[in-house]
């Protein structure tokens, strides 16, 4: 076989010849004659790994190491570098167990806040430290997880800290469970028509009225628990 190049003609459902291969010497190859033969110890070959970032495919087998975060959430925190640096700090702000939901809040509601935007960007107002206390905030059940959206938002909005917006909007999560019944007894009483649709069958009617209560307490209750109390009152 004869060392060429060749291309392919789709008319002719063929191939042709472009051009015959050159010797080494046809393409001019020959030694630099201005570098000098280079030799690296091991120290220094080492001190220049050291010096290097980590790569992508490192800090994914990290993050799934230390952190134990979604395949999902781990693909979101690396190629966006700098989302991912902005979860390390705030993770450093957190006990292990709350770092998959910060990482939660992070890639889902953080992220659309954001709309492309970067963390870094000099009107990004939410410190690490406040987002960490969100979390835990959260995961504590001192507020209900709408009721964290809404801090969430006016948090990037504001860049004030959870716990000042929580005590001026009043959304400390409500679990004195004799207080939702007497608010969820006033939803059933103002909605007939909601009740007798679910007393019908009607599921749809249920989440109706789990709205209606969360509306009324600015989303301070937990909706499971409205949902059961609801469900209760209405057998």
């Amino acid at each position: 076989v004869a060392p060429e190049t060749r291309g392919w003609d789709e008319n002719k459902q063929e191939t042709f010849l472009q051009r015959e291969k050159e010797e080494a010497h046809d393409y001019r190859y020959f030694p630099e004659p201005d570098l000098p033969p280079l030799s690296f110890s091991k120290e220094l070959i080492q001190e220049i790994r050291h010096e290097l970032p980590e790569l992508p495919q490192g800090r994914k087998k990290r993050f799934k190491k230390e952190y134990k975060l979604s395949d999902e959430h781990i693909e979101v925190l690396v190629t966006n570098k700098d989302l991912g640096e902005y979860f390390e700090q705030v993770a450093s702000e957190l006990e292990e167990k709350h770092t998959k939901l910060a990482a939660n809040y992070l890639v889902s509601d953080l992220r659309g806040l954001l709309q492309g935007m970067s963390v870094e960007d000099e009107n990004f107002n939410i410190t690490a430290e406040n987002f960490a206390e969100l979390i835990k905030l959260v995961s504590n059940k001192e507020i209900s997880t709408p009721a964290a959206k809404a801090v969430l938002h006016d948090m990037f909005e504001t860049g004030v800290d959870p716990t000042h917006i929580i005590g001026e909007k009043g959304l400390t999560q409500v679990s004195d469970k004799s207080k939702i019944e007497t608010i969820a007894k006033e939803i059933i009483e103002k909605n007939p028509k909601a009740v007798d649709d679910y007393k019908k069958g009607k599921e749809q009617a249920l989440k109706f009225l789990v709205g209606q209560l969360m509306a009324q307490t600015k989303g301070a209750v937990n909706p499971k628990i409205a949902s059961e109390i609801l469900t209760g009152l209405l057998r």
